[in-house]
């Protein structure tokens, strides 16, 4: 055997290893999270494990593969299942996943602070119309490949997260409808369109395209500024009252004291 024909035969070997662990760590991964969420409508009924069938995963409801042979994981899309449940770090052993869908469903609680590690090659994630809540990661920032990021419908709270703003390939973006705070981060409008619908209804968003923010210092100078001019208005009409009170009761002591002088005068 000649020393090229060793070399491709390890070469070949080490490429159907990889391939099978690849497999296997994606069959891991939708049975993790087929263990980790509750389906309460059946949908995952189909999510069958233990056949050794190449590509057997590929039919899974809400499951494409990469192809129909392999066990290789392109996207999961289970909007509107009901399924309920945090959100599922199995994810993470699905290694060649690039779309993530989970909207319509009652997912809860916190997202991982480390999405990037769990899900780095994602173009689409999907997180809307669910209860998560809690702050929304800035490792989010960190997934380079999103073009496709809807968390609205939601309860997060706190600040949009700057780094946001650096995803280089962003076209579709929201977050409306949760209780978000502070400034909008300055995305790169050439590559996303920003309208108010991507921010509506948090209350304590700011900056464009919601209404510009207030410095809290300016803020209180100017609360400030309008209390004074308030308390003026108010005190400007109690004011020309005493004065007409104190000229008037001025003016009547000075009659009365004329017409004092003017009686002892006609007694003398």
């Amino acid at each position: 055997m000649s020393i090229m024909t060793v070399i491709v035969t390890c070469l070949w070997f080490l490429l159907v290893s990889s391939l099978t662990c690849a497999n296997k760590a994606d069959v891991y991964c939708l049975r993790d999270i087929y263990s980790q969420v509750k389906d309460p409508n059946e949908y995952l009924s189909s999510w069958v494990f233990g056949n050794e069938t190449p590509g057997y995963i590929c039919n899974f409801s809400g499951v494409t593969c990469w192809h129909d042979d392999e066990n290789r994981v392109l996207s999961i899309k289970l909007s509107g299942f009901g399924l309920e449940g945090k959100f599922p770090s199995g994810i993470m052993y699905c290694t060649s996943l690039v779309a993530l869908d989970l909207s319509r469903n009652n997912f809860y609680g916190a997202l991982p602070s480390n999405m990037a590690s769990l899900v780095p090659f994602l173009t689409t994630l999907d997180l809307s119309y669910n209860q998560f809540s809690g702050e929304i990661p800035a490792s989010l920032s960190n997934i380079k490949f999103l073009n496709t990021l809807m968390l609205q419908h939601n309860q997060f709270t706190g600040q949009l997260p700057p780094e946001l703003a650096s995803l280089p390939r962003l076209t579709r973006f929201s977050v409306a409808e949760n209780q978000l705070a502070g400034p909008v981060p300055r995305f790169n409008e050439t590559t996303m369109s920003i309208g108010l619908e991507n921010f509506a209804n948090n209350e304590g968003l700011c900056g464009r395209p919601m209404d510009a923010c207030v410095d809290p210092e300016e803020e209180m100078i100017r609360l400030g500024k309008m209390g004074a001019a308030v308390g003026a208005a108010l005190l400007a009409p109690v004011g020309a009252f005493l004065d007409w009170f104190t000229i008037n009761n001025r003016k009547k002591k000075q009659g009365d004291t004329r017409h004092r002088s003017l009686i002892f005068h006609i007694g003398d």
